[in-house]
C-alpha cells in the first residue's frame, strides 16, 4: 500500500478525507487498517467527532473483529462453505442478465453474496479525546471477496 493520497481538509470544524490506493493479493483477504486509520485522525485534528472507513466496490466490506489467524482461517473456511465458488450466479449468467455488464466482465457472483452477509461498504468509529474508540481486540479491517486486483478505501475523519 502507498501513502494515502489526501483528497479534501478543512479546519472549522475539523474534517479530513484521504483515499488508499492498494492492490489485494488473493480472495477473502483481511488489510488490517486500524493504525492508518489513527493516524488519518491525528492528522485531521479532530479530537470529538467520528471517523468513517468506506470501500466503493460491491465485492468487498469494511469489517471491526478481530485480527487473529484463527479466526481469518475460521471465516475463510465458513464463507467459502456457505457461499462458494463455481455454482450457479444468476449474476453470473449473461443470457439473462442484461444490466450493469462491462466487456471485462469478472464471474463472482459469490462474492457479490459474500458482501450483503459478511459486512457493509463502511464502518463509523467514535471519536473523543483524539482516540478512535475500539474495544481491545477491534480492529478495522478491509476485507477482499473477489479476486486480486487495485482496489481503494476513504478515511474520512469529522469533528471539533
Amino acid at each position: 500500500m502507498g501513502p494515502p493520497t489526501l483528497l479534501s481538509e478543512s479546519s472549522s470544524p475539523a474534517i479530513r478525507t484521504e483515499a488508499l490506493h492498494f492492490n489485494t493479493s488473493e480472495p477473502n483477504e483481511f488489510w488490517d487498517l486500524t493504525t492508518l486509520v489513527r493516524e488519518v485522525v491525528g492528522r485531521s485534528g479532530v479530537k470529538h467527532g467520528q471517523v468513517t472507513v468506506y470501500t466503493p466496490h460491491t465485492t468487498t466490506s469494511v469489517v471491526i473483529n478481530e485480527s487473529e489467524t484463527g479466526f481469518l482461517n475460521d471465516y475463510r473456511r465458513t464463507i467459502q462453505d456457505a457461499i462458494p465458488e463455481g455454482v450457479y450466479y444468476e449474476h453470473d449468467d449473461h443470457s439473462v442478465r442484461t444490466e450493469n455488464l462491462q466487456e471485462d466482465e469478472f464471474i463472482n457472483g459469490h462474492a457479490h453474496v459474500r458482501q450483503l452477509l459478511v459486512g457493509q461498504p463502511s464502518v463509523t468509529i467514535p471519536v473523543v479525546d483524539g482516540e478512535v474508540l475500539l474495544g481491545q481486540w477491534q480492529r478495522v479491517m478491509f476485507v477482499e471477496l473477489d479476486q486480486a486486483r487495485e482496489r481503494r478505501a476513504f478515511v474520512h475523519a469529522q469533528g471539533t
